[in-house]
């Protein structure tokens, strides 16, 4: 990054990217490789990379809780700001930027975090292993994708009342 932040503000740079063993979080476990392309363009303030990643996340099923394995393909746009001044190697003033990541004394940007919040983003908030998921019986707990269970439903006893009426009326 040191030459990117010498050259005119505007000059970008672009590379492509892979991960052969990386994990993002302790929650989300990232199964296989990961590969992206960055674009890094140097800005007033510091380096603006966009891109995207592709992955595939295991993530457990809402409905049925089976762990699946979901592909995604995810973009990122994340401004850096350097924490040394690339010419004397003095420490400079943080960016006031909630939104910005320090680029690190030896000029490197590490695009982990950017990546492992966009990630996170991304994931629905259900996740289904399928659209048609019919999940588990509330009474037993089998699995209902398996096929149905013999639990007989219990009435609600809400609709007690209701059940009392219609047999005043049939009598």
């Amino acid at each position: 990054m040191a030459q990117l932040l010498k050259s005119l503000v505007g000059t970008s740079l672009e590379s492509d990217f892979s991960e052969d063993d990386i994990q993002l979080d302790e929650d989300l476990k990232v199964i296989g490789p990961i590969a992206g392309h960055a674009r890094m363009r140097h800005i007033n303030q510091g380096i603006l990379v966009d891109g995207w990643v592709d992955l595939t996340v295991e993530l457990e099923c809402t409905r049925c809780l089976k762990h699946f394995e979901q592909p995604q393909h995810v973009d990122f746009e994340e401004r850096f700001y350097p924490t040394v001044d690339v010419v004397t190697g003095i420490p400079v003033e943080p960016v006031d930027a909630e939104d910005a990541f320090p680029i690190d004394d030896h000029h490197l940007v590490d695009l982990t975090e950017a990546i492992r919040q966009q990630v996170l983003l991304a994931i629905p908030i259900v996740t289904l292993c399928r659209e048609d998921c019919a999940g588990l019986c509330a009474q037993c707990g089998k699995d209902l994708n398996e096929g149905p269970c013999e639990c007989q439903p219990e009435p609600d006893a809400r609709f007690s009342v209701l059940k009392t009426l219609l047999q005043q009326d049939n009598s």
